[in-house]
């Protein structure tokens, strides 16, 4: 079957890439074809300029979140310098055209690919005529803007500066969802458990993971593989930072399950952010950080009934 398809990188897989996947599935459905999405398994710039990006999704869980935005199909290109080497025409006509039979490309307002000359930039004119010359016709999409006031052109960048500055609503509102990130829980040095507050200490599953700002979060948890409940949704609170009150230097991610009483060493957790609590601090004593872990665990609860109650 021959394809309507979009390229890009699509890191978050934020409201305003499910908006031109949506585009895409619905010109696909309206000529009898199949919506491809064309992405990569890098971040370009991180090829070209040789320095490490840190990313809002997986490659995993980046290509299940395009195909849940409505494409039939995700192409996951390598992105190596000969392929960055690639003309704009090259790309369309060996990769888009001959091996995956694209009928209709579709990009974005500010959609640009192939290797570019900095002294003749292409333009879309010039895509559409490429595509004249081989057989593909190529639209443009409107840009995405939110209804947030003011009204925020989205992009991941910004979503990259609002996790780092700690602004979950909002990032949960461009995202369309929670942000969520994925780990192993591995073993740590139990100070939760002698104050009363057991924590799983979480090893992300990429270091290029971006992690909200530090602090205090009301979450949920997702498990495949709890063994001790038959649950595998819990409410709990995570804290991000380096544990100070126990003159830490490290950061780490600790997450408290709320009513759940069993071992999770060797399992996979996602956890879901809701709601950003308090700063990180550090307390007088363990005894002065366990009362404020109680002050927590009721502010995290009254948070997540409203997330509940706002899902509604």
């Amino acid at each position: 079957m021959n394809r309507v398809a979009t390229i890009g990188f699509f890191d978050g897989v934020h409201l305003g890439h499910q908006f031109v996947i949506r585009q895409v599935a619905e010109e696909a459905r309206k000529r009898g074809l199949e919506a491809l999405v064309v992405t990569f398994d890098c971040p370009p710039r991180e090829v070209v300029t040789g320095k490490k990006c840190h990313l809002l999704t997986t490659l995993d869980e980046k290509k299940r979140l395009i195909l849940a935005a409505g494409a039939d199909r995700c192409e996951i290109l390598s992105f190596t310098p000969d392929f960055a080497a690639l003309s704009a025409k090259d790309f369309m006509l060996e990769i888009l055209k001959n091996r995956l039979r694209v009928e209709v490309l579709m990009l974005g307002y500010d959609n640009h690919f192939g290797h570019r000359d900095p002294d003749h930039p292409e333009t879309f004119d010039d895509y559409q005529r490429y595509g004249r010359e081989m057989g593909i016709e190529v639209l443009k999409m409107s840009p995405f803007t939110t209804h947030h006031p003011p009204p925020i052109t989205q992009n991941s960048t910004f979503l990259r500066h609002t996790l780092r500055d700690g602004d979950i609503s909002l990032a949960t509102e461009l995202f369309g969802r929670p942000y969520s990130i994925t780990g192993l829980v591995v073993h740590g040095r139990g100070e939760g458990h002698r104050i009363g507050f057991p924590t799983a200490n979480l090893a992300p599953e990429s270091v290029e993971t971006i992690l909200p700002k530090s602090g205090v979060y009301a979450v949920k948890v997702r498990s495949k593989g709890v063994k001790e409940s038959g649950s595998k949704v819990f409410s709990g609170m995570m804290n991000i930072g380096t544990r100070p009150t126990y003159d830490g230097t490290t950061l780490s991610l600790e997450v408290h399950l709320f009513n759940f009483d069993g071992d999770l060493y060797g399992q996979t957790l996602t956890i879901d952010f809701l709601r950003r609590i308090r700063d990180e601090q550090p307390f007088e004593s363990p005894e002065a950080l366990r009362r404020q872990l109680e002050k927590d665990k009721v502010d995290c609860g009254l948070n997540l009934a409203d997330c509940v109650l706002n899902d509604k």
